[in-house]
């Protein structure tokens, strides 16, 4: 006997499926709304030629899919609001994955289309993939003359997004762009300079689209669901938390999704996938993806990296006359997406990371060139060895990773706490800490000064965010490495772009110089600095305080209070109430003092987990004792007695419950296979927070009191054929557009529609008992034209 078949959701027939719970976070949306959600968005995947993306599932939960349609509905969205685009530009703004585009050739002639993926073009990327090391993790584009970066970029879009299959004058006016090359190319890709927005985020289309959506696009946000379950969508401040919450936890749902796959923010079924490896596509058999995968292995005396585009347009270009371009339309990007796919299973299934040959495969750049592809033969450093092969590190932009030239790895200990070895001689104990206390002028405290660790917190200043720069006491700059440095630095509960998290600086002896602070640290915020002798990296961090401090909510860091309250002119509150952070929980007896680690090291070791850790079930971060100073200081340190303070500090993290270890026992049929244990974050006591979603605590906290629980926002529904809209329906329409959209919207229902008022769910509309519509009157000459005709395309 087999259960009930749950009906998938229907845009514009059902209630709307955007629903408060999108914005409390993934653990609060129920199993059975859950699974209406993941069916629904398991359908639109699979009936699209596009794979899914985190931006486009949004839309299709916000806008309407409908499945039946093969499309979003023009008449709802009013395509007046999409981003144009024409040829009267030579660079174009960034067009993020989810955007919705009026490609305008003059006139009426147009077509309407949705992004569904966005890849770095380089020229510097060649024919046969070979890629520059620099270029793979750069910062997209180039500086022109006034400071702003261009860049080449490939925009796959999807012209059937809005009813498949095309019109004949939508398919002849697309003939005529490829055929002409002035807007899209002969693929229908349009491709050519982009010019990137400043800060961090070129690559992140996730970031881009919402900023895009809280910018021009904001009359289209709030003509959908999203602004009727907020009690004041015109805050913005709460109107940013809700898209970036809600972003979020479609994000997650799609990552738990059973029989979906994902790759970096993209999304296909594993149905699909099978079929796809096993059939191929027209023009571009199976076992073209094995020989790219075989040709992103490929390496040399140094690491080589591959780029995925051109191999991809090599084996298209030479299909068979006739043959259909498998990299035709937006099927270019299921083709991108499945062969990325290949590759990551390949590299994930390697016996001990290494391919035939001591090979080691890792993707090392998910966007430039449709992915970017790093193949190096042994021997590989530890942290890049145990480092996921499917999460990107950029190695070959990174001037300060040693991996080119050649990389060494130097053997180090196991991390089995009975056959440590004793700090060397010179390394005073833990007992022997030298703490120093802050003077009158709040110059940098030392919390620990060794041979080969020194440990301090600085208060920022005002004058330290706008010069870009850091304390460095002596006993710090006395143990730095020359040359330039690469600081690392954590912002605990929040979530740092990679230009903001790894950031290479320079010592003058007295200061880190060249720092661009995040936005979010304010004067008088407290750092914690860690460096290691002859290390080329320094670690950083915030800590993130239980309670925000009285000056507001944003003040959520611990802080000197003086510097903070002197900035923005309040008085000196008393301190905040609560301990706040890691106490030192007492120790078990018997463990020598040389085992007890280093407490200063303890909010460090957790945020580089949280960081760098290979993520598990319920969110879960897993490092090594290696791989944990990797992360702290660099690969290229090699420093057992330093090693070992990480590891007794995370064996104390153990014994008071902020840490778990997992041991790494050998196989008794491979001598020597034992190998370091493994010490694992969670991200709360239950396990279940998804990892990477430490914003989600601030979006949570602007959010709380603004959401309308339980609520059905308002929305447009289809009526039956041959009925229409009541008077009141219409009315209400109208007041509700001028609402979301302005004074200048178009305040006639579509055809079709009758206007559902917000109602709290399962109630009927208070205004209007009965049904909003009526039998329409029959037409006196000939039939109601259609609304898409009033938008070409």
């Amino acid at each position: 006997m087999t259960g009930p078949v749950t009906p998938v959701w229907r845009p514009f027939h059902d209630e709307p499926l955007f629903v408060p719970e999108l914005l409390h976070g993934p653990d609060t949306v129920p199993d059975r709304l859950r699974t209406t959600i993941v069916d629904y968005l398991t359908q639109v995947a699979e009936i699209r030629t596009a794979p899914l993306h985190t931006c486009t599932a949004f839309n299709a939960l916000h806008f309407g899919f409908d499945l039946d349609r093969h499309g979003y509905r023009a008449e709802v969205l009013e395509p007046e609001l999409f981003l144009h685009i024409s040829g009267e530009r030579p660079d174009r703004p960034v067009l993020p994955v989810g955007a919705f585009a009026h490609i305008d050739r003059g006139g009426r002639r147009s077509l309407l289309a949705e992004v569904v993926a966005r890849y770095g073009a380089d020229p510097a990327v060649d024919d046969d993939g070979w890629t520059p090391p620099a270029l793979s993790g750069a910062p997209p584009g180039d500086p022109d003359s006034a400071g702003a970066r261009i860049g080449q970029e490939r925009i796959v879009l999807d012209v059937e997004a809005f009813g498949a299959p095309l019109t004949a004058a939508e398919y002849t006016e697309l003939h005529r762009l490829r055929r002409r090359a002035t807007l899209l190319d002969h693929r229908g890709h349009l491709t050519g300079p982009v010019r990137y927005p400043p800060g961090p985020a070129a690559r992140d289309d996730i970031a881009l689209y919402t900023a895009y959506l809280l910018g021009p696009a904001r009359p289209l946000l709030l003509g959908g669901p999203l602004g009727g379950l907020l009690t004041d969508p015109g805050d913005t401040a709460v109107l940013a938390a809700a898209v970036h919450q809600s972003m979020a936890t479609i994000d997650a749902l799609l990552d738990t999704a059973p029989g979906l796959l994902r790759w970096h923010g993209y999304t296909t079924s594993q149905d699909r996938f099978d079929r796809r490896r096993h059939d191929g596509w027209p023009g571009l058999a199976p076992t073209a993806i094995d020989e790219i995968v075989r040709t992103l292995s490929r390496t040399g005396p140094q690491p080589r990296h591959t780029g995925v585009w051109p191999l991809l347009a090599a084996h298209a270009n030479s299909r068979a006359a006739g043959d259909d371009d498998p990299l035709d339309l937006c099927a270019a990007a299921d083709v991108v997406l499945h062969t990325n796919l290949a590759a990551a299973a390949t590299a994930a299934g390697a016996p001990d990371g290494l391919l035939p040959g001591g090979i080691h495969l890792r993707v090392d750049d998910t966007w430039q060139a449709a992915g970017i592809w790093r193949a190096q033969r042994e021997p590989i450093p530890a942290v890049v060895l145990a480092t996921d092969p499917r999460i990107p590190l950029g190695l070959g932009h990174q001037p300060d990773t040693p991996t080119e030239p050649p990389l060494t790895d130097e053997p180090v200990p196991t991390a089995e706490p009975a056959a440590a070895p004793d700090p060397a001689p010179g390394i005073p104990p833990a007992a022997d800490d030298t703490t120093v206390g802050p003077d009158a002028d709040r110059t940098p405290e030392l919390v620990v000064v060794r041979d080969s660790l020194v440990v301090y917190t600085a208060a920022l200043r005002e004058s330290h965010w706008d010069d870009g720069t850091l304390p460095l006491p002596e006993p710090a700059a006395a143990v730095l490495a020359d040359g330039p440095i690469l600081l690392q630095l954590h912002h605990d509960g929040d979530i740092l772009d990679d230009t903001e998290h790894l950031q290479t600086v320079v010592h003058t002896g007295v200061a880190l110089a060249g720092i661009t602070w995040p936005w979010s640290f304010y004067p008088g915020i407290k750092i914690t600095v860690a460096v290691a002798r002859n290390a080329r990296r320094i670690s950083a961090t915030t800590r993130l305080l239980d309670q925000p401090l009285p000056f507001g909510e944003q003040y959520r860091w611990d802080a000197d209070l003086g510097i903070l309250a002197a900035a923005i002119g309040a008085e000196t509150p008393p301190p905040p109430a609560g301990p706040g952070g890691l106490p030192d929980e007492p120790l078990p007896d018997g463990i020598p003092e040389r085992r007890r680690g280093v407490p200063a090291l303890r909010g460090l070791i957790i945020a580089a987990l949280r960081r760098h850790g290979a993520t598990g079930a319920f969110g879960a971060r897993r490092l090594t004792g290696p791989q944990l100073l990797a992360a702290l200081f660099g690969p290229d340190l090699t420093a057992p007695p330093l090693m070992w303070e990480v590891i007794y500090t995370c064996d104390r993290l153990v014994e008071a419950g902020r840490l778990t270890r997992e041991e790494n026992t050998a196989d008794p049929d491979r001598p020597g296979s034992g190998g370091p244990d493994t010490y694992v974050w969670w991200p709360d006591t239950s396990g279940r927070r998804p990892p990477g979603r430490a914003g989600q605590v601030a979006a949570a906290a602007v959010l709380a009191g603004q959401i309308r629980e339980h609520w059905v926002p308002p929305f447009r529904r289809l009526l039956p054929a041959g009925h229409q809209a009541s008077d009141g329906a219409r009315q209400a329409y109208a007041a509700w557009i001028v609402e979301v959209r302005g004074s200048d919207a178009d305040t006639e229902l579509p055809a079709g529609y009758t206007f559902v008022r917000g109602m709290l769910r399962g109630a009927p509309d208070p205004d209007d008992p009965l049904p909003q519509h009526r039998p329409a009157p029959q037409p006196r000459e000939g039939p109601v034209p259609a609304v898409r005709a009033r938008h070409p395309g």
